[in-house]
Parts: C-alpha cells; structure tokens; sequence
C-alpha cells in the first residue's frame, strides 16, 4: 500500500519532470556535473568488489535513468542487469521508452520486487515533505531494512548529513552520520562511508554482506 508521504513524493516528482524532464533539476539535482560524482562514488564501490561479471543492481528512486546511464558509460551492457524502481510514474514511463533492453527492466514501486547484488539509492530519501524528522527517520530504517533482504552483496546509499538531525524549510532531510552508521552495523553489517570534497553535505554509505 502505497503511504499518503509516498504519494506526496510522487505528485512532485511526476511534476517537476513534466516541468523539466530528463535533467537533474526534475530530481532535486543541482546539477548533472554532481549528480555524476554522487554516482561515481557508487560505481568505485562496485569496481572494488569480487562480483564483477554478471552482477545486478536495483536502483530504487531511479528517476529518469541517469545512473543507469552511468553505468552503461563504465560496464559494458553484457556484464550487468539492472532494474529500476521509482514512485512516479512519469520518469519511469520515459525510461520504458528510452532504455528497454535485454537485462533493463522498470517499475512503479518504493521497494524492489526482485533479489539483486547490489542495492542503489542516490538522493532517494533525500525529499521528505510534511514529515518530523522522527517519522523520516522510521521511515528510512524501514525502507534500508526492507531494501537490505533482498540484498546479496551490497547495498549504497547517500544521505545529506549534518550534526543537527533536521528537515528543512523545503523538505530537504539531514541526519548525523553517526546514527545512520550505528544503524546499519546493528541491523545489517559492516558499514563503509565515503565522501567527496565537493559534495561537503553528503555521505555515500556502503554496507556489505559479504
């Protein structure tokens, strides 16, 4: 069942692709010269790791495919299957018309309906309108629990991080790294974070199960 805050977070995203459609803004991105390096960071995680040939990614708020993009720029198509999932409807019906293929697969949907090794979100809790930062927080550690069962090998994610846990005045969610850390290493597993000089407000985490 789809939640009031999931259909909230759809009505706006639904919109401002229908406003600016396949760019970073219609994501709440700045830019797509960030948007890359937030995918960067996630695409080294993966090169690090042993499953190499044949691995599959769920990227969850996929969007309009960008990261998909990104790594067919790094992986030949062949070695990777993918699937995408993502509240609105809009951006994943122009990934159904622009990116179908063999191993490329789309669907409306906050939760993978499918096992792959690697889980992705990248920006995907980012957007919390009408929410405390107490019900985003539960609704977070849902999700990751919910995303992490059906995990094999990794799941990689970023959050907006600040030492005081807040949403603000447009909706826009931080929380301290400390807890999403303390978090994942009780609940799920050995937990890795990585950061880039130029996104100073945001942490990718990496925990592993393998």
């Amino acid at each position: 069942m789809v939640s009031e805050f999931e259909k909230k977070v759809a009505e706006e995203y639904n919109s401002r692709f229908q406003n600016y459609g396949a760019q970073p803004e219609s994501s709440l991105w700045f830019s797509e010269q960030r948007q890359n390096l937030r995918f960067d960071l996630i695409i080294e995680y993966i090169k690090r790791n042993p499953v190499l040939h044949d691995f599959s990614v769920n990227d969850i708020g996929c969007g309009y495919g960008g990261f998909l993009k990104r790594l067919q720029d790094n992986f030949s198509n062949n070695s990777f299957s993918y699937a995408g999932f993502d509240l609105a409807k809009s951006p994943v019906e122009y990934c159904e018309r622009n990116y179908l293929n063999k191993g490329v697969q789309f669907y409306c949907s906050s939760i993978p309906l499918v096992m792959a090794d690697y889980s992705v979100m990248s920006g995907t809790f980012n957007y919390a309108p009408d929410l405390t930062i107490k019900a985003w927080k539960d609704y977070l550690f849902q999700s990751l629990s919910a995303i992490w069962s059906l995990t094999r090998c990794s799941m990689i994610f970023n959050l907006m991080v600040s030492e005081e846990e807040k949403i603000t005045s447009q909706s826009i969610s931080y929380i301290k790294k400390e807890t999403v850390v303390k978090f994942c290493e009780k609940n799920f597993g050995k937990t890795y974070e990585y950061f880039s000089p130029k996104l100073p407000r945001e942490i990718t985490f990496c925990v592993n199960k393998i």
